[in-house]
């Protein structure tokens, strides 16, 4: 399948949605995927989810082209007085008000974009740590769909796919800090995930980080966990693996 055939198959599975902003009051359309089309396959060692038909991330973020307000999906909706007042402040008053963008998909890049845009204004507003952490982790996805969509004969493709990974990494260290955070100060579910999942999670990233100690720990209650999914359990037990082979050949 070409360029052009993928773009129209993605299309298909998709749908331009209304929302009222909560911020300016203004309508706007944003694309989002049609219930029960996108087709999942499995998800990776950090959680991202993997679609035969479609990336689903790049549809989560939704921005109002008048005020700049952006949030994910779930959270769009979820603004008290006093931060909406934070965000016409801050936010509405230095953006530039422009037409809804004409466009069949969404790009992974401008998927980052509108990423970013809620990010901002997840944090302007004073969002909680999970809130942002899990907006950290989509970024984190994102970069590394990039990273994926670089074919290997393209230009600079080598240095195009370290550039995005590196920036891959540095979201998925913010997530890390700030999922952390959310651990030891909020309820669950956190960003969605229960206690294992999320445990599971920041081993991961602390593995990345090579505080495989940490890792372990954080490790240590999922493998034991005996009500958790299969698939968390095999997912936990590699990465169990993958950290011990790493601590083994550093300390030898």
């Amino acid at each position: 399948m070409d360029a052009n055939e993928k773009v129209k198959a993605e299309k298909g599975l998709l749908m331009d949605k209304r929302y009222n902003c909560p911020i300016c009051d203004k309508q706007f359309r944003s694309k989002a995927v049609k219930s029960n089309t996108a087709k999942f396959v499995d998800t990776m060692a950090d959680l991202r989810p993997i679609h035969s038909n479609v990336n689903v991330t790049k549809y989560d973020a939704i921005c109002c082209p008048n005020c700049g307000y952006a949030a994910l999906g779930k959270n769009f909706d979820n603004i008290t007085a006093t931060q909406r007042k934070t965000i016409q402040e801050k936010i509405q008053t230095n953006f530039k008000s422009h037409e809804e963008t004409e466009c069949d998909i969404y790009t992974t890049e401008m998927a980052i974009s509108r990423m970013k845009m809620a990010l901002l204004c997840t944090v302007t507003k004073g969002g909680k740590d999970s809130e942002i952490g899990y907006v950290c982790l989509k970024i984190c996805w994102l970069y590394q769909d990039l990273a994926d969509e670089v074919a290997d004969d393209a230009p600079d493709a080598e240095t195009k796919k370290e550039t995005y990974l590196k920036e891959a990494y540095n979201a998925g260290m913010n997530a890390y800090n700030r999922l952390t955070n959310a651990r030891m100060h909020e309820d669950y579910p956190i960003a969605g995930m229960n206690e294992p999942t999320l445990d599971y999670l920041l081993s991961y990233f602390a593995y990345k980080k090579e505080d495989y100690t940490t890792a372990l720990q954080f490790l240590s209650g999922v493998v034991s966990n005996r009500s958790i999914s299969p698939r968390l359990k095999d997912k936990s037990l590699d990465l169990k693996d993958m950290i011990n082979k790493v601590r083994e050949e550093t300390e030898s």
